[in-house]
């Protein structure tokens, strides 16, 4: 299809835009600076990609430039507000949204009702070896969900080191958007509990770092990463200083990050 026509060159573009320009500045009229600080042109040309380390290396592997998965695989994820619902019509939701594409559900919980029953009754029917779980409780609760749902896994025949998911522990966040003040001591003790139970659960992440909560305030993707950074540093630090090592540290560590309007550049 391209035979069929001329090659043409960025010397010759150029020359056309700047005369239907008339004038207007190019940099000024056609290109974008994003909030983040980079200049997005008008177009752009093979000679564009010289010299970037994208076009050099797979997905999964170092440096990794291209993400940290090998495959182009996303689930789809819809959380579920089983406080309001009761745990009852939160499966009944739950069994549905799960024959319509999504699987990986959210739940937030109600600590005053939690219990084996509870629990039972929320994951009635739900194969948890195939659909990622992802709870929000009181986080004074967290070692107990944990021990319930290691006892639910075993009792329907579910192999607790195949379940995948997460506990959003995250006393920061909580201190940010409920005002609530924790000394660093509570906070460390807070985050070190929900590791240490989390090894219950090999591939769950217990320890919630959810910078999101700048995104919806009105930060860059830039400014947001920042602070991810900086909270997941954080905690790297309460957790090793606590006696958990450092790759059991990492591994409890979840990141909930923002996507808004400007999601491509967010995505990157």
């Amino acid at each position: 299809f391209l035979a069929d026509f001329p090659a043409i060159t960025t010397e010759q573009w150029m020359a056309k835009i700047t005369e239907d320009l008339k004038g207007a500045d190019f940099n000024k009229k056609l290109v974008w600076r994003t909030p983040e600080g980079f200049n997005v042109m008008p177009f752009y040309r093979q000679e564009n990609l010289e010299g970037l380390q994208t076009t050099e290396s797979a997905p999964g592997q170092f440096p990794f430039v291209r993400g940290v998965k090998e495959s182009n695989v996303w689930r789809v994820r819809q959380n579920i507000n089983v406080k309001q619902l009761g745990a009852a019509d939160a499966n009944k939701k739950a069994l549905d949204i799960l024959t319509k594409g999504v699987d990986s559900l959210g739940f937030k919980l109600s600590a005053e009702e939690l219990s084996a029953s509870y629990i039972a009754t929320l994951l009635k029917g739900i194969d948890a070896e195939k659909v990622e779980l992802n709870f929000k409780v009181c986080m004074h609760k967290t070692a107990e969900l944990v021990d319930l749902l290691c006892e639910f896994f075993k009792s329907n025949g579910f192999d607790a080191a195949k379940v995948q998911g997460s506990i959003n522990v995250d006393p920061i966040k909580r201190m940010l958007r409920k005002g609530r003040k924790y000394s660093a001591a509570e906070v460390s003790e807070f985050i070190a509990t929900a590791a240490k139970a989390g090894e219950k659960l090999p591939k769950f992440r217990t320890v919630g770092v959810n910078p999101k909560v700048f995104c919806n305030a009105g930060v860059y993707a830039t400014q947001e990463l920042g602070y991810a950074l900086a909270w997941g540093n954080q905690y790297m630090e309460m957790l090793t200083e606590a006696g958990i090592d450092a790759k059991t540290a990492g591994k409890a560590i979840k990141f909930n990050m923002g996507i808004g309007g400007n999601y491509f550049m967010e995505i990157a």
